[in-house]
Formats: structure tokens, sequence, C-alpha cells
């Protein structure tokens, strides 16, 4: 499975403590130059990191992809990494912010965030509360709505009317 990366996907993982996460559940996670960049520029996160691990695979930052005024009106890492999904092509790219999910869903590119790999993580039995890890994600001021947190744990199996386990 091909994922790209956004910057601020890797950087709320890595907060929370789901950085061994990504391989685990992708095997490797490419990063446009720009993501790179703004990823290891975050000075704790250099701190606790001062080697890039082997899974994260750096690419420069695409040329051979779709012209679009809403790549255009994204930030750079942002716009950077749906050109690098769309030109690898991937089979998912990693974003959370609502106008980049918007874009890259008008480009055909299948997407999921942070709470969607949480959920996946959760399913395939990687972490043992999904709650405890959204709770981790709001206290670092990871912005959820109570209904998206409500359905992720749903999705879970973590409340009434959710998946069994």
């Amino acid at each position: 499975m091909i994922v790209v990366g956004d910057a601020s996907a890797l950087i709320a993982l890595h907060r929370v403590g789901g950085w061994d996460l990504l391989p685990r559940l992708y095997g490797e996670v490419h990063v446009p130059e720009s993501v790179w960049q703004e990823v290891f520029s975050v000075p704790a996160f250099a701190a606790r990191m001062p080697s890039a691990p082997g899974w994260l695979l750096r690419h420069a930052s695409p040329v051979a992809a779709p012209h679009s005024p809403d790549l255009d009106a994204l930030d750079t890492g942002e716009a950077d990494a749906i050109r690098l999904a769309h030109s690898l092509p991937a089979d998912l790219l990693l974003i959370d912010e609502v106008r980049g999910r918007r874009v890259a869903q008008r480009l055909g590119l299948r997407i999921t965030g942070v709470v969607g790999l949480l959920i996946e993580a959760k399913r395939r039995g990687l972490i043992p509360s999904l709650a405890a890890a959204l709770a981790k994600l709001k206290a670092q001021d990871f912005w959820m709505s109570d209904r998206l947190v409500q359905e992720a744990l749903r999705l879970g199996g973590e409340s009434e009317g959710g998946p069994q386990q």
C-alpha cells in the first residue's frame, strides 16, 4: 500500500505517542520535501527524533501533478502532499485539514486523518483504547467535534451500537 502523509497528521500522531502506528499499519509513509521540513522543524519533534526512521520516505516536491486553483489556495505542505499522492499514485493520503481533504477528494484521492488511523489501529488491536487516544489528541489542542468523537468510538467498538470485536 502506498501512503502519503501531510505534516499535521504526522505531528499530531507523534505528540500523542502514535508515531509507531504508521509503519505498523502501512509499512512505509511517503512525504514531499516540504512536509519533511515542516515535521522536522518542530523543536520537540526533532529533539526526540534526531534521525528520520527508515519507513519515512522523503520525495522531492512533485512537479508532474494536476494544476488546480484549489491546490494553490492550500498551504505548501498540504498541496505538495496531494500532488505527491496523485503522482505516485498513492492508495491513501493522511490529511486532516478540511480544505485539503476536500481538494484531495475532488482529485479522486482516498483520504483518512488521524482519527481514521486511530480507528484502524484499534480494530487491528494495535492500541488498547481509542477513547484514551482521542483524549490525548484533544489534550494537544487537536480539534474534534463531539459528533466525530462519538462516531469514532462507535466505529472502534467502544460505544453501544459499534462493531463487535
